[in-house]
């Protein structure tokens, strides 16, 4: 995907629109019930930039300065492998005992 985006650094501005590519999309993640293992299967994957290079245009500062401004372009995408983990909102949580006297 690509969006057009002013890009910006302290109080400097590119003067034009930068085309800016991002990665997005949905990648085969899944999880399972594996009868042999007797457990479940994770498989997780994500949509993430595979090739990027660096690239510099110039900023205008409000001083009247330009100064040379470098970030990442994009240049192609896929899905790469990452670790299932649980979310934070359902990690195992501690039993409180109440003790009444």
């Amino acid at each position: 995907m690509s969006m057009k985006t002013r890009l910006a650094h302290k109080d400097c501005q590119s003067n034009q629109e930068v085309d800016m590519p991002y990665c997005e999309g949905s990648c085969n993640t899944f999880t399972k019930y594996s009868q042999v293992a007797a457990t479940m299967q994770h498989s997780c994957s994500c949509c993430k930039e595979t090739r990027s290079s660096n690239r510099t245009v110039d900023l205008l500062c409000l001083n009247g300065h330009t100064i040379p401004y470098t970030y990442m372009h994009v240049e192609a995408c896929g899905c790469g492998h990452t670790d299932c983990t649980r979310a934070a909102g359902l990690s195992a949580r501690r039993k409180r005992s109440l003790t009444l006297l």
